[in-house]
């Protein structure tokens, strides 16, 4: 018998699985320090922005969800959590998104990386204790493999970013990336139905799993995003420029 979920149950997973979606694969966690620490060493990039004055819009928006909401709940997760604690937590996560980096190295035509990918998944959840500790950083062929994702496979195959976007909590995108992060999402394992069919395994394990991978990377992603907004004029064109500035950067590694 096809078990369904209540409207409200459906409710709560829709708003938590946006939340997911904003921070836990949002670019900006790392864009935004990156392109503040190192403003010269990019050209400022170009790209159609038909939307902005509806991107302007939202980016307000964003900034009050991430003042009101979010920054309460990141301090409260810290006061709370020892720093070591949060360090393996990290960890974990980012070995559970293996499948996205794996996924988009294949379809980038990037054998090489994908085969550096699995081997420090499969060190990192044997030696380093399910991916808690990042043992794989030890290994200098493995220490600093380029992130791949969808997105970036796209970017591989030609396609330029298309329209810039401003998302709802999640932030900057474009036409392209927004599409490769709706992928990268599903490939996240916490994601995927089939684990529902698992004896015990029921909604709200997979609904607190993903809570918890949002709320730890939060602290850092505030920093990140305070540092670069408080460095710039006009938020809106820094974020943009950063964003787009991030993005090609990565694709070329």
């Amino acid at each position: 018998m096809t078990r369904s979920f209540p409207p409200a149950k459906n409710c709560v997973r829709g708003v938590l699985a946006a939340l997911l979606f904003a921070l836990v694969l949002a670019p900006a966690a790392t864009f935004a320090a990156e392109a503040a620490a190192e403003p010269d060493e990019f050209a400022v990039p170009q790209v159609s922005d038909p939307l902005e004055p509806l991107n302007r819009v939202i980016l307000k928006f964003n900034d009050g969800f991430y003042s009101y909401v979010l920054r309460p709940v990141a301090r409260g997760y810290e006061r709370a959590t020892p720093p070591p604690v949060q360090h393996g937590l990290t960890n974990f996560f980012d070995n559970l998104r293996f499948p996205i980096r794996f996924v988009g190295d294949v379809l980038a035509g990037r054998p090489r990386r994908a085969a550096q990918e699995t081997e420090k998944f499969l060190i990192n959840t044997t030696a380093g204790l399910a991916g808690l500790v990042n043992v794989s950083d030890s290994v200098p062929a493995l220490k600093n493999v380029p992130p791949g994702g969808l997105g970036t496979a796209f970017a591989a195959w030609g396609l330029g970013h298309g329209p810039y976007l401003v998302l709802p909590i999640t932030g900057p995108s474009s036409v392209r990336d927004g599409v490769g992060l709706v992928g990268d999402v599903w490939l996240i394992p916490t994601n995927w139905a089939a684990f529902e069919h698992i004896h015990g395994y029921r909604w709200w394990w997979r609904t607190g799993i993903q809570t918890l991978d949002v709320v730890q990377g939060a602290p850092a992603w505030l920093k990140n995003y305070d540092d670069f907004k408080q460095a710039a004029v006009d938020p809106y064109i820094a974020v943009r420029n950063g964003y787009l500035q991030y993005r090609d950067a990565a694709v070329k590694k």
